[in-house]
C-alpha cells in the first residue's frame, strides 16, 4: 500500500475532481515511494486551484507534488471605465468690434435721414430713387419716420455688441459673453427682417426705386446678421435658432401690416393751395353771355372752389368772357382746417359746384346751359342751333382776333 503523508489534512473540494485524478495518477507512477509533497494553499477559494508535478532536485526521488492557487497569480478585475465627458465646444469668436462699427455707422446714416425727414429737408443722393422712397408713405410708422426707429435699433446693436467684445477671452465672464453673443443673433435677426421687407417695398411697391441710403442699410443689417450667426456655437444655435427664426417672421409680418401707402393722406394734411382762379380755354358765345346775364338777373348763383375741377367743366360750358354769377368758397385760399366763406356757409353748401335759385331751389353738381336755361325760364333760339364749338361763334372769333 502506498502511504501518503501530506503534514495537514487538506480537502479538496469537488469542483476539483480533475485535480484528484491528478494526484492519483501521480501516485500510481510511484507505487513504493513515499511522496512528500509540498502543497502551497492560499487563503483564497480552491475552486481555481491546479496540482502540479514538481521535479526533485534529488535523483531518484519522486517529483513533490504542489497545490498553487491560480487566483493569486492573477490580478484583481479592474473596475468598469467611467464614460469619458465630452470636450467642451470651442468657444466662437465673432468679430464683435467690426459689428459695433458697422453698427455705429448705421445709426449715423438713419439718423441723418431722420433728421433731415423731420426738418422737411432734402437729402443728398446721387440716384433718383432716394426721395421716391424716402418720401413715400411707407417711410413712416405712426407719424414718425421709419428712419428714427433703425437709428435706435442700430444703436441698441452697436451698445451690445461692444459691451460683448469686451468680455472675449475672459474665462470669469464666459457665461456673460455667451449671453451676448445669442442676443446679438437675435438682435440681427431683426435688422435682416426690417431689410428685407423694405428691399420688398423697393423692388414691387416703388416699381424698383434706386435708394442708395436704403441699400446701404440692408448690407449694414445682413452683414451683421452673419456676424451674429458665427457667434453661436452647435448647442446655443440649437436652443437659439427658433427664437431668431420668430423674431425675423414677426418683424416681417408686422411691417406688412403697419406700413401703408397713406403718402396722399399725409400731403393732405400739410397741403397748402393759395388761391388761383382757374383759366378758361373755352370760347363763349352770344347765348352762353346772354344766358349768364339772364342767371345774374334773377338771382341765380353758381357755389364753388377754385380748387374744384367740376367747377372748372362748369365754367367751361359758359366759355371765357361770360359774366357768371359765381360765388367762391374760399377766396383766401385752402389748407386743412379752412372754414368755406360765409356766404357759403349761410346758404349750407355741401359740395361743388352748387346752383341755387332766386326762390331757394338747390342743384348740385354740373349742369348744362340747356337745362339751366329751362330751370330758370330763359327764351332764346336752340342753343343746338347756334355754333358752341370754340371759334365758330362771330363774335368770339372777333374777339379772338383783337385779342392777338
Amino acid at each position: 500500500t502506498m502511504t501518503v503523508a501530506l503534514g495537514a489534512a487538506i480537502a479538496l473540494p469537488r469542483t476539483a475532481g480533475v485535480r484528484r485524478t491528478r494526484v492519483a495518477a501521480a501516485a500510481r507512477a510511484f507505487p513504493t515511494s513515499r511522496i512528500a509533497p509540498r502543497v502551497a494553499i492560499s487563503s483564497r477559494r480552491l475552486d481555481a486551484s491546479s496540482v502540479r508535478l514538481q521535479a526533485s532536485d534529488n535523483p531518484g526521488q519522486a517529483p513533490s507534488l504542489s497545490v498553487n492557487d491560480e487566483n493569486a497569480e492573477e490580478p484583481a478585475l479592474s473596475p468598469r471605465p467611467k464614460p469619458t465627458k465630452k470636450p467642451d465646444e470651442p468657444v466662437p469668436n465673432p468679430p464683435l468690434r467690426v459689428a459695433a462699427f458697422l453698427a455705429g455707422a448705421g445709426f449715423l446714416e438713419s439718423s441723418y435721414l431722420a433728421i433731415e425727414k423731420l426738418t422737411g429737408g432734402e437729402v443728398t443722393c446721387p440716384l433718383t430713387g432716394c426721395q421716391t422712397a424716402l418720401n413715400s408713405g411707407y417711410s413712416e410708422l405712426f407719424g414718425v419716420p421709419l428712419s428714427a426707429y433703425g437709428a435706435a435699433a442700430y444703436f441698441g446693436v452697436a451698445a451690445l455688441t461692444w459691451w460683448g467684445a469686451g468680455m472675449a477671452g475672459n474665462e470669469e465672464e464666459k457665461d456673460a459673453y455667451q449671453r451676448a453673443r445669442v442676443l446679438t443673433f437675435l438682435s440681427t435677426a431683426g435688422l435682416a427682417g426690417v431689410s428685407s421687407y423694405l428691399l420688398y417695398l423697393l423692388a414691387v411697391p416703388l416699381g424698383g426705386a434706386e435708394c442708395v441710403y436704403c441699400l446701404t442699410s440692408a448690407a449694414i443689417s445682413f452683414s451683421l446678421f452673419v456676424i451674429g450667426l458665427s457667434g453661436v456655437n452647435g448647442r446655443d444655435f440649437g436652443k437659439a435658432a427658433p427664437a431668431a427664426f420668430s423674431v425675423y417672421i414677426v418683424t416681417v409680418l408686422s411691417l406688412s401690416v403697419l406700413l401703408t401707402d397713406d403718402s396722399s393722406q399725409a400731403n393732405i394734411n400739410s397741403l397748402k393751395l393759395p388761391y388761383a382762379a382757374p383759366v378758361i380755354e373755352a370760347q363763349s358765345t352770344s347765348y352762353s353771355r346772354d344766358l349768364a346775364a339772364h342767371l345774374k338777373s334773377v338771382g341765380a348763383k353758381m357755389y364753388g372752389a377754385f380748387w374744384c375741377s367740376h367747377c372748372e367743366d362748369q365754367k367751361e360750358f359758359f366759355g371765357a368772357g361770360a359774366d357768371i354769377p359765381y360765388v367762391e368758397c374760399f377766396p383766401n385760399g385752402w389748407e386743412r382746417g379752412t372754414p368755406v366763406a360765409s356766404a357759403c356757409s349761410a346758404a349750407d353748401i355741401q359740395g361743388f359746384p352748387t346752383w341755387i335759385l332766386a326762390d331757394g331751389q338747390k342743384f348740385e353738381g354740373e349742369k348744362t346751359l340747356a337745362e339751366l336755361a329751362k330751370l330758370t325760364g330763359y327764351e332764346a333760339p336752340d342753343p343746338g342751333a347756334l355754333p358752341t364749338a370754340p371759334g365758330l361763334d362771330a363774335s368770339s372769333q372777333l374777339d379772338s382776333f383783337l385779342s392777338q
